[in-house]
């Protein structure tokens, strides 16, 4: 392969290319939309799309070079926020909302129709960037980057919301809808590069694609051609006879195309290099040997094997339930007894070879159970627990491969969600008289003893676990599930209700709270987050930057301060109550109660840091305690840290952490203790650890957490589901093992 940095600046410059020859075709396509829409209107101004294209085009492209340079040089961007910047909080309406929230649908709707080949890119770039992990932060070509990019590329103009939605219509028609080619040109550079070659396609089977690409590209050109030549022709007949057009309506992403199946494939073709690879394939829990493609031909002797498969397994899985509680589940020693039963069976005649993609599948899960119980993540109770389920998941993968590549198969998010329950665990817990734990326990033994592994029950299964979660937590998660499905969100205000209840009650975490602050969050703000919700839905644009403010809001008024803080309350306090008056008017106050409630909150946010002089980390409000190891943890967090410098990689890696992270802190007496992050303040430079309760036990500074990852006295857990981080696993084992497999043979 050629140098890593030359390959990827070829890959850089390609796609730039590519994406902004895209871009100018949606700005082109606009401006005539644009002007067929104003010739409506007598007079009107039309928007300077022609002659600012180019200026668009640039930024566009520099927007886009930013983040693979970012990537390459793995430099951190400063993610401080100056306080000025809260005047960019969505809490009133803009011009920019309604085209912003276009965007996050255009980006959502991509995600869910699973890109062809950007796993496979994906795959490539982590290839490239081994220590680096690839995600939708990091991948300069993730789509949300993509919009990010032209985003920021035509704000400078100033557009009204209705040119706007205008230009994002056509920016999803040109870029996105077109997205699959540049990806699969990504791919191809890599390829010729000697990027994973062999990773999903043969060289006749891309030459092919290539070709159809450019034959599609002439095509679009010249059909874009005639396009701007009719219309054009059609805006200069207007104009003569001054017809008004009809009213075109903003219209919607295309459906939903059907499932891919990339991972499954690229997961396939790694299993089958390896084996191919090696004489005996002893990293492969299952034999090649019993696979067969000849059996495809008789698709119902195909059905009646892929039968006797299920209950060949069935059985295994029945000895499982006898077997005692006590017995250690190991991914290799079911995969053992798979393999001698299919040997057993397949001499007897009793089951007949089977096809390779059921080996492949056998394989696979496998591999993934036996990546699940190496993750450092999960305490060893749950990893047994979850090690039951194998054989289980193993049938529901034969029967549905979308397991491999939808992030949203009910029985993916069942795993997920059983290794979240139980990730605050310790080994000294007293899991016998743990709610939670039995609850986990007993669902499992559910699956087990279930034949049919449907869909629906599997999804019933996830339901109640979450119940059972929300009752620890004080949450119901179904509240979410119904305002998602609402198709008029004004019929579902009881649960608006509780949804706004519960997400602001997370931002409490559980501390002492003054009753004043704890009054304005269940009236005023309430009232304006259930407006919020009914105008944009629970993914709009401006609920995220909404509840930074509140979260600022809470750090104002707690009781534990800390170095610097009196510093940084003062910085921002004054943009602080300019966007609470705002949102505070939005729910209906009136300005006499605002400005009362203003004069409150300042007498609070100063009697706060009145209180904090002199206080101990231990001193809590009465009801309130720590465990002696959270104390240890939060009183380390007092001390001031070296400064490191802004290109340090702990300090990229803290600016990426998403909400939601678990970590594991060392205490003074060397326990392990697991937080997750429940906020991210960039304005003040702070981040707010909870245990699983949801209280607050630590704050820290981006600078202090930075220092203790480098230092080892906190580690990251559990950023991704468990299911993405086995996958992942299995694939890097898979890569590693083929190339030690050529250079052996080699």
């Amino acid at each position: 392969m050629q140098e890593v940095q030359e390959v990827f600046n070829k890959l850089k410059f390609a796609s730039g290319k590519s994406l902004t020859r895209l871009l100018i075709a949606a700005l082109e396509s606009a401006r005539l939309q644009i002007e067929a829409q104003a010739m409506r209107f007598v007079g009107a101004k039309l928007p300077p799309i022609k002659e600012e294209s180019p200026g668009i085009a640039d930024r566009f492209m520099n927007n886009l070079y930013n983040y693979f340079d970012e990537l390459s040089s793995l430099t951190v961007k400063d993610t401080e926020i100056e306080p000025d910047d809260y005047d960019s909080l969505s809490l009133v309406d803009h011009d920019y909302l309604e085209a912003m929230i276009a965007m996050e649908g255009m980006v959502k709707n991509m995600r869910e129709l699973e890109i062809k080949g950007f796993k496979s890119l994906t795959t490539r770039l982590e290839t490239m960037f081994p220590n680096y992990r690839i995600d939708e932060t990091t991948n300069p070509l993730d789509p949300e980057q993509i919009g990010d990019c032209f985003n920021e590329s035509i704000r400078p103009l100033g557009l009204k919301a209705h040119y706007l939605l205008t230009i994002y219509r056509e920016f999803n028609k040109s870029v996105f809808q077109n997205f699959e080619e540049v990806i699969a040109e990504a791919n191809d550079l890599l390829i010729d590069n000697g990027v994973l070659p062999n990773l999903d396609i043969t060289a006749e089977e891309r030459a092919r694609r290539k070709a159809q690409r450019e034959e599609a590209r002439a095509q679009l050109a010249e059909e874009q051609k005639l396009k701007e030549e009719e219309e054009t022709a059609q805006l200069e007949a207007r104009k003569r006879k001054n017809v008004r057009p009809k009213t075109e309506l903003v219209e919607g992403l295309d459906a939903a195309s059907p499932p891919q199946t990339e991972m499954f494939a690229m997961m396939q073709t790694l299993v089958k290099s390896l084996a191919e690879n090696q004489s005996q394939s002893s990293a492969l829990p299952v034999s090649g040997a019993v696979a067969s493609d000849d059996i495809v031909a008789d698709q119902q002797q195909l059905r009646e094997q892929q039968n006797k498969l299920m209950g060949m397994l069935t059985d295994i899985q029945s000895n499982m339930l006898q077997s005692s509680q006590n017995t250690e589940v190991n991914a290799s020693t079911i995969a053992q007894q798979i393999s001698q039963n299919l040997e057993s069976e397949t001499t007897s005649g009793d089951i007949g070879p089977i096809s390779a993609q059921s080996s492949d599948v056998i394989n696979l899960v496998t591999l993934l159970y036996e990546a699940i119980w190496k993750d450092q993540s999960l305490p060893v109770v749950m990893k047994e627990l979850i090690g039951r389920t194998q054989i289980s998941i193993m049938k529901v993968a034969l029967s549905d491969t979308s397991f491999f590549d939808k992030d949203q198969h009910p029985a993916r998010l069942l795993l997920n969600e059983f290794a979240l329950a139980g990730i605050a665990w310790t080994e000294t817990e007293d899991f016998d008289n743990d709610p939670l734990y039995n609850k986990v326990k007993e669902l499992v033994e559910r699956v087990l003893g279930e034949a049919d592994l449907s869909n629906a029950f599997l999804q019933s299964v996830l339901i109640e676990l979450r119940k059972s979660v929300g009752e620890q937590t004080g949450t119901d998660a179904t509240v979410e599930m119904r305002i998602r499905e609402a198709d008029d969100l004004r019929q579902n205000m009881d649960d608006i209700h509780t949804y706004v209840s519960q997400k602001v009650n997370e931002r409490v975490l559980k501390g002492y709270l003054d009753p004043s602050i704890r009054s304005l969050l269940d009236t005023h703000i309430h009232d304006f987050l259930v407006k919020l919700v009914v105008r944009e839905g629970i993914n709009g644009a401006s609920w995220k930057p909404v509840m930074s403010t509140i979260d600022v809001l809470l750090w104002t008024v707690q009781a534990e301060k800390q170095l610097g803080d009196r510093d940084r309350f003062e910085r921002i306090n004054p943009r602080l109550l300019d966007n609470l008056s705002k949102a505070l008017e939005i729910g209906g106050a009136s300005k006499t109660k605002i400005t009362k409630i203003m004069r409150q909150l300042k007498q609070v946010q100063e009697y706060s840091f009145h209180k904090a002089e002199g206080a101990t980390v231990n001193q809590r409000p009465a009801g309130e305690t720590m465990t002696s190891e959270e104390a240890a943890v939060a009183k380390r967090s007092m001390r001031e840290p070296p400064p490191l410098s802004r290109d340090d990689p702990y300090l990229r890696q803290v600016d990426k952490l998403p909400v939601g992270t678990w970590l594991e802190f060392r205490s003074t007496a060397g326990k392990p203790v697991r937080l997750t992050l429940a906020s991210k303040i960039d304005s003040i430079d702070k981040l707010f650890f909870a245990n699983n309760q949801g209280k607050k036990v630590i704050e820290l500074t981006r600078m202090r957490l930075a220092n203790e990852l480098k230092i080892g006295s906190v580690k990251v857990v559990s950023k991704d589901s468990l299911v993405d981080r086995a996958m992942e696993s299995v694939i890097t084992n898979l890569k590693d093992s083929a190339t030690d497999s050529d250079v052996a043979t080699a």
